[in-house]
């Protein structure tokens, strides 16, 4: 390619100029696109032509006929009120349609187009599809009561790409969106919580990617008693062993505080990395009372540490009713002796959704991040008073500790 030079005195140089204006006219006159045809004849038709149906569509079978003037096979049909076309290679004996949201009788019309873009006359054939993927998720979804709301399960068997829309009641009685979840999976499930124990409607409904929608699934649930703890009530024990170690004046009550993380100024927890502690750490609570404990949503710190330094990554929650042992009982605490006395509550993993390294984060991951991990505890044990995190790892492999804010939750009662 030659490099146009401009001439601020004098302009383009008259050899540019002229051609300039040679490729303009060529650029402006109609220039044929794709193959140029090369005849009017019309191929021959598919044989052999076996129609499987399918989930909401078909696997199509035939012979190619024996002719070097093949280009590819288009298949045509009609769904709701929309022409579909599907085309496949000359280089399989095989096409699928999918995306049929009934199960409702369809027309299909198979056609061979050489490279002039001749259409052979067509194979007409017709299909009943078996029932969509999007239907078997419907009838899959099972919604139980849980604390302070409800936990929503269902099966994609087919591992076709859904979107699943949940709804629920508001006081008034209308029905509101809560959540739309895409996923591909064979199973899945989601909890959702903050809800008082009224009974409400929790509805649902599935779209697949042709936009087609399903019935929608209604049911009525009583959610189960759950309030947050009381923070004020909340105390540090500072057990043996417990890194009560403190950096910048930033005490472990900053992690009930109230107060999260803003882009200014980091207002939580954190420990000291020079402190001498090692891996795993701990640290306790006393919760002030005994409740059935059901969940815990950590805020971890932001600002440029999402998933990064001393924030958590892997740890276990453990609960008991009382502490069997002094608080400096270095013997007791500072061994794996107090696990004889505690019930593990819960294992614990911060997941960062993209699975990116540290230090780039995909909206996703701030988002997930922004709204607090949340992590369910087993329900088969008594009410617990005291609770102690055992940190097997933070995102730095550091044994220093930092988060922005700590929420419990449980009955009270």
């Amino acid at each position: 390619m030659k490099t146009v030079i401009f001439n601020l005195r004098y302009g383009f140089y008259p050899g540019i100029t002229l051609l300039l204006l040679f490729f303009g006219a060529v650029s402006c006159s109609e220039l044929p696109v794709g193959q140029t045809p090369t005849d009017k004849t019309s191929p021959s038709s598919l044989t052999n032509v076996v129609i499987t149906p399918m989930n909401g569509g078909a696997h199509i079978t035939y012979t190619l006929p024996n002719e070097d003037d093949i280009s590819y096979v288009k298949c045509e049909f009609t769904y709701n009120g929309k022409l579909r076309v599907v085309r496949s290679s000359i280089y399989k004996n095989y096409m699928e349609v999918d995306g049929i949201g009934d199960p409702e009788e369809i027309e299909l019309k198979l056609y061979v187009v050489d490279h002039s873009e001749n259409t052979s006359r067509p194979h007409v054939q017709k299909f009943i599809p078996l029932d969509p993927p999007m239907k078997a998720v419907l009838n899959s979804f099972h919604v139980e009561p849980t604390f302070g709301g409800a936990i929503i399960s269902w099966e994609n068997p087919a591992k076709a790409m859904m979107g699943i829309s949940i709804m629920v009641a508001a006081d008034n009685g209308e029905l509101e969106l809560k959540d739309i979840i895409y996923s591909s999976m064979p199973a899945g499930s989601k909890r959702l919580r903050g809800f008082d124990t009224q009974k409400r409607l929790f509805a649902l409904s599935v779209t697949d990617k042709y936009e087609n929608v399903s019935d929608t699934f209604k049911v009525e649930i009583e959610p189960y008693y759950e309030i947050m703890l009381d923070k004020s009530k909340f105390i540090n024990p500072a057990l043996s062993g417990d890194n009560t170690s403190v950096n910048d004046n930033r005490p472990l009550e900053k992690m009930w505080d109230g107060v999260l993380d803003d882009p200014d100024k980091y207002h939580g927890w954190h420990t000291d990395a020079a402190a001498g502690f090692t891996i795993p750490q701990y640290f306790s609570i006393d919760l002030g009372i005994k409740a059935q404990l059901t969940h815990v949503i950590l805020f971890e710190r932001g600002e440029i540490y999402p998933y990064a330094q001393h924030n958590l990554r892997l740890f276990d929650v453990w609960g008991t009713d009382e502490l069997r042992a002094p608080r400096d009982d270095a013997a007791y605490f500072g061994s794996s002796e107090w696990k004889k006395d505690w019930i593990l509550l819960a294992e614990c993993e911060v997941v960062k959704p993209s699975g990116m390294p540290p230090g780039t984060n995909t909206p996703e991951d701030i988002a997930a991040h922004d709204a607090g991990f949340d992590f369910d505890f087993r329900q088969d044990v008594p009410k617990m008073r005291y609770i102690r995190f055992e940190v097997h790892d933070t995102w730095a492999h550091t044994p220093a500790m930092h988060a922005a804010e700590l929420s419990v939750y449980g009955d009270d009662r």
